[in-house]
C-alpha cells in the first residue's frame, strides 16, 4: 500500500540536529629521548610466555612498505602477527556472569539496529549480503571481525603499530561479558602488548604504576601531536549532515580534538586498516567494540586519557564514527566506560591485568556510507600524553546493513 502525499510532505520538514597528576618520573625517562615520532626501531616484545601468539624476538618493528593505504603500513595483514591466545579453557556455560554481563549476542549478521529494511537504494531496496563467519582458528584480526570472507568484499587490510600490539581473543575475564560477537574469535589492538592481557593485576597493585598492562612498546609507533594521514583532529566548520560540502574538511564529529590538545602528544600508536567497496544495496556499515584501559583509576579525568578512534573516510563522512552522546570519542572520559573495578571485586576482570581496572561494555557503532563507493576505516588506540600504562579496544562484528541518512551512532550493543 503507497502512503499519501501528506506523509512524504511531513517527512521533507524533518532536518538532522545534531589537574592531572603527573606519572612516575623514573618511567617517563623511558620515552624521552625518543627523536622521530615514526621511528620504528627493531626490539623485543616481551609477551606472557604462556601464550604461543608472542611475537619472535626482532620481529616488533611495524612493516613499513609504502602502498595504497599510506606510508608506514603493509598492503596485507600477517597473520603471524597476532597473539593467539584465546583463554577458552572453559565452556560459556561454566562462566559465571554477574549484573554488568552483556547477554551473549546472535552471531548471525542480519540487519543493522534501528535500520529501516525498506530505504531505496536507487532502482531496488536496500539489500545486505549475507556473511558466513570465517574466523575459526585464524590469527588474522580483520578475519576474526570478519572481514575479507571468502566471496564476500574484498578488503584491502594494513597495520601500523609495533607487531606485539595486535592480536585475537575469544572471550576475556571470567564471566561472558567479552565474548565474541560473531563466529569464534574477535580482533585485538592495543598500545601496550597483547600478550600482557593474560596477566592477572596482583592484589592490592599500585594503580599509579601497575605491574602489568604498564609497557612504553619496543618498535611502537609514536605520532607526536599529528596522527596518520587521514585522520585530521581539527572540527569542521558545521554539521556534516546537513552541509554534505564539509565532508573532507576535518572531523565531523568534532570529538577528537579537545581531548586530543589536553594530552598533546600521541605514543604507543597501532592501527587496523582496511579499505573497502560498498557493496549495491547498502546503506549502512556497523561493527561491535569495546575498550579498556589501565589508566583507570588512578589517572581518570587527567591529560593520560588514551584514546580509541574509528576513522572513516567516505562521500558522507569523514570523521571519528565512535563516540558517546555527548561527542566525547571513546577513552577514559567517555560516558560508556562503565565497567569500573573499583573494588577489586568484579569477576568481569578476573585473570586479566583490567583487575582493578575499568572498560565498556560490547558497543555498536553504526555509520552511513553510500552503495559503490569506496571508503577507508582506521581503527586506532593510543597513549595519550605518554607511552606507558596501556589500553586496548576489542573489535568484531563487522556487517553492512541499512540505515537512514543521519549522524554517526554508538549504543550499547544489544
Amino acid at each position: 500500500m503507497k502512503l499519501p502525499p501528506s506523509i512524504f510532505a511531513l517527512a521533507s520538514v524533518i532536518a538532522c540536529n545534531n589537574s592531572p597528576d603527573p606519572k612516575l618520573t623514573s618511567t617517563l625517562d623511558t620515552f624521552e629521548a625518543a627523536s622521530d615520532p615514526f621511528d620504528s626501531d627493531d626490539g623485543d616484545d616481551q609477551g606472557d610466555p604462556d601464550d604461543s601468539g608472542a611475537p619472535d624476538p626482532g620481529t616488533s618493528a611495524p612493516t613499513t612498505s609504502d602502498g595504497p593505504s599510506g606510508p608506514g603500513e603493509s598492503t596485507s595483514a600477517d597473520p603471524s602477527d597476532s597473539d593467539p591466545s584465546t583463554d577458552a579453557t572453559s565452556d560459556a556455560s561454566d562462566i559465571t556472569s554477574d549484573s554488568n554481563d552483556v547477554t551473549s549476542a546472535d552471531t548471525t549478521n542480519d540487519t543493522l539496529p534501528d535500520e529501516t529494511s525498506g530505504d531505496e537504494t536507487g532502482p531496488g531496496q536496500c539489500d545486505p549480503p549475507s556473511h558466513s563467519p570465517c574466523d575459526n582458528g585464524t590469527q588474522d584480526p580483520f578475519a576474526a571481525m570478519g572481514l575479507g570472507c571468502d566471496g564476500e568484499v574484498s578488503a584491502q587490510t594494513s597495520k601500523t603499530g609495533a607487531t606485539g600490539s595486535f592480536g585475537v581473543r575469544s572471550k576475556f575475564g571470567a564471566t561472558a561479558t567479552y565474548n565474541t560477537r560473531e563466529g569464534s574469535q574477535y580482533a585485538v589492538v592495543g598500545s601496550g602488548l597483547v600478550a600482557d592481557l593474560n596477566l592477572e593485576t596482583p592484589m592490592g597493585d599500585d594503580n599509579a604504576g601497575p605491574t602489568h598492562c604498564n609497557d612504553k612498546v619496543v618498535g611502537g609507533v609514536d605520532p607526536g601531536a599529528a596522527l596518520p594521514a587521514p585522520i585530521d583532529i581539527a572540527k569542521v566548520g558545521g554539521d556534516c549532515v546537513q552541509s554534505p560540502g564539509l565532508v573532507g574538511t576535518g572531523d565531523c564529529s568534532k570529538s577528537i580534538v579537545d581531548q586530543f590538545t589536553k594530552g598533546g602528544s600521541a605514543f604507543d600508536y597501532a592501527e587496523l586498516r582496511v579499505v573497502l567497496e560498498v557493496p549495491p544495496g547498502v546503506t549502512a556499515l556497523s561493527y561491535d567494540l569495546a575498550f579498556l584501559s589501565a589508566e583507570y583509576p588512578y589517572y581518570f579525568g587527567s591529560t593520560f586519557n588514551d584514546m580509541f578512534i574509528a576513522w572513516l573516510e567516505s562521500e558522507k563522512w569523514t570523521g571519528n564514527i565512535s563516540f558517546d552522546d555527548s561527542a566525547v570519542a571513546i577513552s577514559l572520559s567517555s560516558g560508556f566506560l562503565t565497567l569500573k573495578d573499583d573494588d577489586n571485586a568484579s569477576p568481569v576482570f578476573d585473570g586479566t591485568c583490567m583487575r582493578q581496572h575499568a572498560g565498556t561494555p560490547w558497543l555498536t557503532t553504526t555509520a552511513r556510507v553510500t552503495p559503490g563507493e569506496t571508503i577507508t576505516l582506521v581503527f586506532a588506540v593510543f597513549d595519550l600524553a605518554d607511552g606507558i600504562i596501556d589500553s586496548y579496544a576489542f573489535l568484531d562484528n563487522f556487517r553492512w546493513g541499512c540505515a537512514a541518512d543521519g549522524t554517526p551512532e554508538t549504543h550499547p550493543a544489544g
